[in-house]
C-alpha cells in the first residue's frame, strides 16, 4: 500500500464532514485543511465564516513528526539540545503567515495571537467523541486510560471525547491523553473539583511542564491527564453568537475577582470588581483571556492587574464592556506588602 493510500485510509475513518457541524464549530475541535495542515479551534467566538484556531501540524518534507506515513513539522513546538521548548506566540503567527500569505492578516480584536481560517478552507474536522472511540480501540493504553478515569471522576464515557494529536489518530510512545470532558456548568465544576482535591491530597500526580505548574492536568495511574472542559449547554456559553467591537486599544485595569464560574473554560472569563481602568473607577467588567494556558487560575477575591484592550460584546439585546487579554503574560496578581 502506498503511503498516501495509508494516510487516507487512516484519516478517512475518523474526519467528517462540515455539514455535520449542526452546533457550528466548538472548542478542542481538530479541523483539517485542503492543504493538509491540522488547525485546532480555540474558544467559542468564530467570524461569520471562519474558525478562530492555530495550525498545530503542518506538511513539510523532512518534517519531524510522522503523521499516518506523511511528514509534519509543529507550529508550536521545537526541539533544541535534546529538549522541547515551546514556540512563542508572535513566531507561531509570523509562520502562519509565511507559509501561507493567502490567510487574512485582520484584527480579530478578541485575541492577536490566533487566526481566521475561512471555512471554505477545510476537508473536514475530528469529531472528540468520534476520535475518542477510534483511539481506544487503536490504543489499548488509551483504552484502559479512558475508562479508568472516567470511573475515577464519575464522568460517562458518553460525556468524554478526545483532542490532540491522539484525536488524528497519532499517538507517541509516551504521549499524554488530551481528555475533553462534556458537561453542565456545574458538572464540569464537579470534575474540576476533584481533579483538584487529588492533586492536593496526592502532589506527586501533578504536572509541571516548561516551568510551570498546570492545575487542570494531572497524572492517574502513570498516564498524564489533560483535560478540557466543554458546554454541552451552549447556551451557557458567555462569548458566543456575539458581535465584539474595540472600544480602546490599551487599558490598565485593576480588578478583584468577584466571579470565575466560567475560568476552566476557553476561553477563561471571570467577572470583576471594584474596577479601575487607567486609574479611574469603573464599573464591574468581564474578563476574557484568549490564552488557554490560564484556565483554572482565577480565584475568588484575588486581586488583578492586568494589560489588555477594552471592548464591548453584544449578545441578543444584552451589551457589556469587556478586557480582552491576549497573553497571559500580561495579568499580575496584586501582592500585599
Amino acid at each position: 500500500m502506498i503511503e498516501k493510500d495509508y494516510f487516507e485510509s487512516q484519516i478517512g475513518q475518523i474526519l467528517c464532514p462540515l455539514s455535520d457541524l449542526k452546533k457550528g464549530v466548538l472548542d478542542t475541535t481538530y479541523m483539517m485543511r485542503t492543504d493538509g495542515s491540522f488547525v485546532y479551534v480555540e474558544g467559542y467566538y468564530q467570524p461569520p465564516g471562519k474558525v478562530i484556531g492555530k495550525i498545530i501540524y503542518y506538511p513539510k518534507p523532512g518534517g519531524k513528526i510522522d503523521i499516518h506515513g506523511r511528514a509534519y513539522e509543529s507550529m508550536v513546538k521545537a526541539e533544541k539540545d535534546g529538549k522541547t521548548l515551546y514556540i512563542p506566540h508572535d513566531e507561531q503567527i509570523r509562520v502562519h503567515y509565511e507559509n501561507d500569505p493567502s490567510l487574512d492578516r485582520e484584527d480579530l480584536i478578541i485575541t492577536k495571537f490566533h487566526v481566521g481560517f475561512p471555512l471554505s478552507g477545510f476537508r473536514g474536522y475530528f469529531n472528540d467523541r468520534l476520535s475518542l472511540y477510534y483511539a481506544m480501540g487503536k490504543f489499548p493504553l488509551v483504552g484502559r486510560a479512558v475508562e479508568n478515569v472516567s470511573r475515577f471522576l464519575n464522568v460517562p464515557i458518553s460525556r468524554l471525547g478526545i483532542t490532540g494529536s491522539t484525536a488524528l489518530g497519532r499517538r507517541g510512545e509516551h504521549s499524554d491523553i488530551d481528555l475533553v470532558i462534556f458537561g453542565t456548568i456545574e458538572q464540569n465544576r464537579e470534575t474540576a473539583d476533584r481533579i483538584c482535591d487529588h492533586i492536593h491530597r496526592n502532589p506527586e500526580s501533578k504536572v509541571v511542564e516548561f516551568g510551570k505548574f498546570w492545575p487542570l492536568r494531572f497524572i492517574y495511574q502513570g498516564i498524564e491527564l489533560c483535560p478540557a472542559y466543554v458546554y454541552m449547554d451552549l447556551g451557557e456559553v458567555p462569548i458566543r453568537d456575539c458581535t465584539i467591537t474595540k472600544l480602546k486599544d490599551a487599558v490598565e485595569v485593576f480588578g478583584t475577582v468577584s466571579d470565575a464560574t466560567h475560568a476552566i473554560y476557553m476561553p477563561p472569563v471571570a467577572r470583576l470588581s471594584d474596577v479601575y481602568i487607567d486609574g479611574k473607577p469603573a464599573d464591574d467588567i468581564t474578563l476574557v483571556v484568549y490564552d488557554g494556558s490560564v484556565r483554572g487560575e482565577f480565584y475568588l477575591k484575588e486581586r488583578l492587574r492586568i494589560k489588555g484592550r477594552l471592548i464591548k460584546v453584544k449578545k441578543g439585546k444584552t451589551e457589556f464592556s469587556a478586557v480582552t487579554v491576549f497573553d497571559a503574560g500580561d495579568i499580575a496578581r496584586e501582592q500585599l506588602s
